[in-house]
């Protein structure tokens, strides 16, 4: 029974993020990073994921950029072109110029913008999970004499580099600062994220590990791991929650 309500879990939080990066497609985020994020989040959020894309995470369809531009030209059959200097754009009925992709400074409400920087940080979380899981399943890496300290190790300093960078990608789209600049703010933003994220995540599978499968092996190639994984980066979240909320307060973090 276990193991089918992983197998559904697992593929539904597949099938959503397959889902997702098609909307994507047709109504990209208006920073750039989040277009990841989303996907990211979908694959262990599954409904709760689709969820929340469809309440706060979806972006406006895509209009002259993405090729909706409008403009009769039958409208301009036998105008003399020396005639428009000094014409204002306003003059100009049939064209639609709005190249908008979507507005970067959207009013949301408070909890709506600390959960989506919560999950712009999960997500370099549970990508970097995903790779080290994965490279330690076929490669074991010890530490202390312990494996799974040493999973949790790689797991870490993957998510520091990946979530550091997502960050980074953040800040310099919405400021116009220097790269280092941008790089000590990035690393300060989402080092106490990352960590609340992950001791909430290490947290359930170290239930996992010593109470709920302490009697039988847990296999990394299995479906109930990756179920059970799914459910540690839910937990990672509600750890991250007051975090970022903090670190938003403080004026750490932007919020989203």
């Amino acid at each position: 029974m276990l193991n089918l309500l992983a197998v559904f879990l697992v593929c539904s939080g597949i099938g959503i993020a397959v889902h997702i990066a098609i909307d994507l497609t047709h109504r990209p985020q208006s920073m750039k990073i989040m277009n990841a994020v989303w996907i990211l989040t979908a694959l262990w959020g599954s409904y709760l994921a689709l969820w929340a894309y469809n309440k706060f995470g979806q972006g406006a369809p895509m209009k002259m950029g993405g090729g909706e531009m409008k403009m009769d030209m039958s409208d301009m059959k036998g105008m003399d072109m020396s005639d428009m200097k000094g014409m204002s754009m306003s003059g100009m009925k049939g064209m639609n110029m709005d190249m908008s992709m979507g507005d970067m400074s959207v009013k949301r409400p408070h909890w709506q913008s600390v959960a989506l920087s919560a999950l712009h940080c999960g997500a370099g979380c549970t990508l970097a999970d995903i790779i080290g899981e994965w490279f330690t399943n076929y490669i074991p890496v010890t530490v202390a004499g312990s494996q799974l300290i040493g999973n949790w190790v790689l797991d870490f300093i993957l998510a520091l580099i990946i979530g550091v960078y997502f960050q980074f990608y953040a800040i310099r789209e919405m400021e116009r600062i220097s790269a280092g600049k941008a790089l000590s703010r990035a690393f300060k933003a989402d080092f106490f994220s990352l960590l609340s994220w992950q001791i909430g995540m290490y947290g359930w599978m170290a239930i996992v590990y010593f109470v709920l499968f302490v009697n039988e092996p847990l296999p990394k190639d299995t479906w109930i791991f990756w179920f059970m994984m799914q459910l540690a980066m839910l937990f990672g979240f509600f750890c991250a929650y007051p975090m970022n909320a903090l670190l938003i307060k403080l004026g750490v973090k932007k919020g989203m």
